[in-house]
């Protein structure tokens, strides 16, 4: 396995982060962080300031001889903390006080046989404060880009924090993988400081290439009218029913696509929901509920005396209701502070129930219970309840733990050094178990735990912060595991973790672990990328406050989005609805008239007749066919603005 190197600069001891290798789509790194590049500073006196477009293309600029070579990132740091130094190749310096604007230009070479295969492209880019690029002239990316004109010293519309800028922020381009070419090609990126005084500088992309096809993801309301939504599970039991937990203490159900309008439990008389991250959290059915004499089903919830969890009975008269005084308590674990109350509870393979407890709250763990191997907060539990209870407790402990031979580790534990996982789930097929930790200031993070695992993982919290040392007094953990996937604060700072698509109606989504955060608004897919590492693809955008998703009975995806006014707390169902004829929209304006333009990813030359429908089932031609004279075509004056209600669009090619 490959090992990620972490020196502690406020310990004596070092730490070391492992990661987690998997198997399965092949990626090419077309452009690398530490790539090839030249850098300008425009100005009159090396012909910058008059190459209008010609120094985004493929041949070489006429003041090329001006240009500094070396390699990516391109920046320059003369703050105090100059923590981009270690990031900088060539060193841009001299355009503090002078220009706001950097140009930036990488070759990058695609033969043949892998442009055949490439399905997907990515962008990853390190920035500080914005940035557009282009690949061989296409515009494809961009992020703070000036309004209006750009020109050759234009700065960016916004600033990005140096904590942002450290870490990639993706960019989906697949929808410009026209753009290449067979043999050279050149990535050219235009640098946006805010301000011709900015401190520092950091531009340093990455372009990946694979021939992975990933789904075009559509989301379907399947019911609404929820009170603050929380968690999706289905019983197991052929009757297709799905359970909505509502954060003050009632469970609905949605059963044959609809909303039944009596409760299957309340028990909001013993939910505590007073803090924003307190209440009726998790539920979970066991794999034998639908042969059991006595059905029951397990809750996890706050109530006055900290996280609970418990069992419940259902009427075996009638099925979609449960028995709201058959409560056993199985578990209570006092909290120090009202957040980071974990919430999940899911049985694994084996048939044990898996609990996960956040470190008790507050901020930064100030009891640094995370690692304190004597508490159950900031762990995740493995639990017998089906066999009969040790003494003093409501469970039976696991015979093989990882911990049951350590007297300073208390039995239970599985896995420790969690801040807060919210959201954890088991891949069906596999067993393999994804956890999704929510972090403090600086990274979200997505922990990978093969079914190989006999537990004992400890996660790195609190002396780590994803990959990044966090607090480095108090207990210094050993062998603590990276996540597989992690991200900064420019995209959300509440991660909320899904699952592994093992459904049958998408072939394409199959072994895509979704994941979205709960202040940002774009779902994420990741996959094995064939080499031991992992590949992410944005794939549908629009949601924010997601606070959970579900699979039914068949593997199909679900989430639920959240709001305090009721305004959102909606359930939906994901779907595929790729085509070969769907071409990507890139942006959708009003014109001066009130018509609407659309703008597609396109082909040269081919001719294009788009389309409209209201239920992805029957279309209808809109204007006549238009043919593309580049990668992109806008097709105009189609439609009014503002549309009277939900339109889907496709650009259909005529051949």
């Amino acid at each position: 396995m490959k090992t990620l190197k972490l020196i502690a600069t406020l310990a004596v001891c070092t730490a070391i982060l492992v990661s987690i290798a998997p198997s399965s789509a092949a990626s090419i790194i077309l452009v690398d962080e530490r790539s090839d590049a030249k850098a300008l500073v425009p100005s009159a006196e090396n012909g910058g300031i008059s190459l209008e477009d010609s120094w985004k293309n493929v041949d070489d600029p006429v003041n090329i001889a001006t240009w500094q070579t070396g390699v990516t990132g391109v920046g320059y740091d003369v703050s105090a903390d100059d923590r981009y130094r270690p990031l900088i190749g060539i060193d841009v310096e001299e355009m503090q006080g002078s220009t706001q604007s950097i140009f930036v230009r990488i070759p990058f070479h695609v033969d043949g046989v892998n442009l055949a295969t490439i399905n997907t492209l990515t962008l990853n880019i390190k920035y500080d404060d914005g940035f557009i690029a282009w690949i061989n002239g296409v515009p494809v990316a961009s992020r703070n880009a000036p309004t209006g004109t750009l020109n050759w010293d234009s700065g960016a519309s916004a600033s990005h924090s140096d904590n942002e800028a450290e870490e990639f922020e993706t960019f989906d381009l697949s929808s410009s993988t026209g753009a290449l070419n067979e043999g050279d090609n050149m990535l050219a990126i235009q640098g946006l400081n805010n301000g011709l005084n900015s401190s520092d500088l950091i531009i340093m992309p990455q372009l990946v290439a694979d021939d992975t096809q990933w789904p075009v993801v559509l989301a379907t309301e399947v019911a609404s009218g929820f009170v603050r939504p929380v968690d999706i599970q289905h019983s197991g039991d052929g009757s297709g029913r799905l359970f909505i937990l509502e954060k003050p203490g009632k469970i609905k159900i949605i059963k044959e696509g609809k909303l039944l309008p009596m409760p299957f439990l309340d028990i909001e008389s013993k939910v505590n929901d007073s803090g924003n991250e307190e209440g009726l959290l998790g539920m979970a059915f066991p794999p034998h509920f639908a042969t059991d004499l006595e059905p029951h089903f397990y809750l996890s919830y706050t109530g006055n005396r900290g996280s609970i969890v418990s069992r419940f009975k259902v009427d075996t008269a009638n099925p979609d209701l449960a028995i709201n005084d058959s409560e056993e308590i199985i578990m209570t674990q006092s909290q120090p502070f009202s957040n980071h109350n974990g919430g999940q509870i899911q049985f694994g393979q084996d048939g044990y129930l898996y609990v996960g407890l956040g470190d008790g709250g507050s901020g930064n763990d100030p009891g640094d219970r995370a690692q304190d191997r004597e508490t159950h907060l900031g762990k995740l539990l493995r639990i017998d309840v089906d066999s009969a209870p040790d003494a003093g407790k409501g469970y039976a402990i696991p015979p093989d733990n990882p911990f049951v031979s350590d007297a300073s580790t208390q039995d239970e534990i599985w896995a420790l050094g969690l801040r807060n996982p919210w959201r954890f789930s088991f891949d069906r097929q596999t067993g393999d178990l994804w956890i999704a930790d929510v972090g403090q200031v600086a990274l979200e993070e997505i922990n990978f735990q093969p079914a190989s695992s006999r537990g004992g993982e400890n996660y790195g919290w609190r002396y780590f912060e994803g990959t990044k040392q966090h607090i480095t007094t108090g207990v210094i953990p050993n062998s603590p595991i990276a996540p597989i996937h992690q991200y900064g604060r420019s995209s959300g700072r509440s991660i909320t973790g899904g699952y592994v698509y093992r459904g049958a109606e998408y072939p394409r989504m199959k072994g895509v672990y979704l994941y979205i955060d709960y202040h940002a608004d774009t779902f994420i897919g990741i996959q094995p990328d064939g080499e031991g590492g992992w590949v992410t693809q944005p794939l549908l955008s629009g949601y924010t406050n997601v606070t959970t998703f579900g699979e039914d009975e068949a593997g199909e995806l679900y989430f639920a989005t959240d709001s305090s006014s009721s305004t959102r707390n909606r359930v939906f169902v994901i779907s595929d609805i790729r085509d070969e004829s769907y071409l990507k929209i890139l942006s959708i304006e009003a014109e001066s008239n009130g018509r609407l333009s659309f703008t597609f990813g396109s082909e040269i030359g081919e001719s294009y007749q788009l389309q409209a429908s209201k239920d992805l089932a029957e279309w209808n031609d809109l204007g006549l066919p238009e043919q593309a004279n580049s990668h992109v075509h806008v097709f105009t004056e189609i439609l009014g603005a503002p549309l009277e209600q939900e339109w889907f669009m496709r650009a259909v090619p005529l051949r």
